[in-house]
């Protein structure tokens, strides 16, 4: 039994091993552990990707192609994505969390740091997902 693929795993593919085969072997879990728009974030961290990768999202690829054209287009090297966060520290909902943290299979604690990079929209969306109603989500805070 293997743990899904993070974030970082799949970062890590697109800069440093770059397999072409590798979207192919992702299991459904791994598959959802992927972002575009977390891809998108720490690689735009980069300075010298910063507007490749804004003309890239601009595109609206789905994750089997952005996988494909970072893997391609990028130079084959390990990289520090050093990820510069906001300095806004926003209390959630503890549903709220546990919802992006179910969706995402992350922990908690990183579910806390997609919900400051998410916008109020795409967290309503996500947890609406979820069967609530728009009654419910404003009692979140969404």
């Amino acid at each position: 039994n293997m743990k899904a693929k993070s974030l970082f795993d799949h970062l890590n593919q697109i800069t440093k091993v770059q397999n072409q085969f590798y979207w192919d072997n992702l299991t459904e879990s791994d598959k959802k552990s992927w972002s575009n728009y977390m891809i998108n974030r720490f690689l735009s961290m980069k300075m010298e990707w910063t507007d490749f990768v804004n003309e890239i999202q601009k595109l609206k690829l789905d994750s089997h192609m952005l996988y494909v054209v970072y893997s391609n287009v990028l130079p084959k090297s390990k990289q520090f994505l050093r990820y510069i966060k906001g300095k806004k520290q926003t209390n959630y909902n503890k549903q709220v969390i546990q919802k992006v943290s179910e969706y995402f299979e992350i922990s908690q604690l990183e579910s806390e740091d997609y919900l400051n990079l998410l916008s109020k929209e795409q967290v309503r969306e996500l947890v609406s997902k979820y069967g609530y109603t728009s009654k419910e989500l404003k009692q979140m805070g969404l």
